[in-house]
């Protein structure tokens, strides 16, 4: 996603990154893991993690175990949401779940969790593993309250940016507060990297909100309303008109071949124009502590400049 504007250190970490599980007893778990969950992945957490390590003076060798950690953990989730959701494929590709069965993709994903937490026990930060235990947690309940608005037309804009905030930022939080826990910062540096991964995280998931109604992009157009969730564009949609409501209720979750969507291609763009923009609003928050985070005396600039750039990139990505 974003290798061609890291530092050669921060390339180099990544692709050194380990992620085989070696599971002797049950050889078909790596086997699977590495053709679905684990395979080929953008590796975006670990990217986070290393670069708030490099911009908190940490060195990487050191950040590495948790960088392996925040993928196992983002792995782990995707292998337990393709069976919650019954996907057959993700990007293309078929799911752990359509390859093994669903028990298989439940235990393979509870594996990946047990594996985290057996290796950074042994690193004895018990601060970091709490962080880690609690951030499971919102993982958990997002989905657990995405679930409970699944089918529903009528949610509202706290219901959303909650469940981004536990889904979809709360990883990237741990990885952004790990980097400053690593490096010995006071509760307040702690707090400020972590207002860092939210406001990226929660932008992350509007734009691929925005994505989700791109024709051209991985995933069928509207995949959120076929499986019968409402996403912020779909919500701006219906906050701005209204009478939307019933004919979308009637197709959410279930929608027909060959549907005659019930917005018009402006209600669309117009929504879409809209969540950018608080998108934006995000990402601004997130430069804001940019400009604190790179007045640390031992900070790598370099590193500084490509989670800029990633903002750069957020901004402006279409698919």
């Amino acid at each position: 996603m974003v290798l061609n504007w890291l530092p050669q250190e921060t390339k180099q970490a990544i692709e050194n990154l380990d992620l085989g599980l070696s599971v002797y007893s049950v050889p078909e778990i790596d086997i699977l893991l590495s053709k679905t969950v684990l395979f080929r992945g953008k590796k975006f957490r670990p990217t986070l993690c290393f670069l708030m390590s490099q911009t908190f003076g940490v060195d990487l060798d050191r950040a590495q175990p948790y960088a392996r950690a925040a993928e196992f953990v983002h792995a782990a989730t995707l292998a337990h949401d393709d069976v919650i959701d019954e996907s057959p494929t993700r990007r293309h590709r078929p799911t752990l779940n359509a390859l093994s069965s669903n028990a298989r993709a439940v235990l393979a994903g509870d594996l990946l969790l047990a594996r985290v937490m057996a290796e950074l026990s042994a690193l004895g930060e018990i601060e970091i593993i709490a962080d880690l235990a609690n951030t499971v947690e919102e993982l958990v309940s997002g989905e657990w309250l995405q679930l409970e608005a699944r089918n529903i037309a009528r949610v509202n804009r706290i219901h959303l940016e909650t469940v981004a905030k536990k889904k979809t930022a709360s990883l990237m939080s741990w990885c952004c507060a790990t980097a400053a826990r690593l490096a010995g910062k006071s509760q307040s540096w702690v707090a400020l990297a972590r207002q860092f991964g939210e406001s990226l995280g929660i932008a992350f998931q509007m734009i691929d909100d925005i994505i989700d109604y791109d024709p051209a992009g991985e995933k069928p157009f509207a995949q959120d309303v076929r499986e019968g969730l409402v996403n912020f564009v779909t919500l701006e949609m219906l906050e701005a008109k209204p009478s939307l409501l019933e004919p979308l209720q009637k197709i959410l979750g279930a929608v027909p071949e060959g549907v005659q969507w019930p917005w018009q291609p402006s209600d669309l763009e117009r929504a879409s124009a809209q969540v950018r923009a608080r998108a934006d609003a995000k990402l601004e928050v997130a430069g804001q502590i940019l400009d604190q985070l790179s007045q640390l005396s031992n900070s790598s600039p370099d590193a500084v400049q490509a989670l800029r750039s990633i903002l750069v990139y957020l901004r402006e990505r279409v698919r």
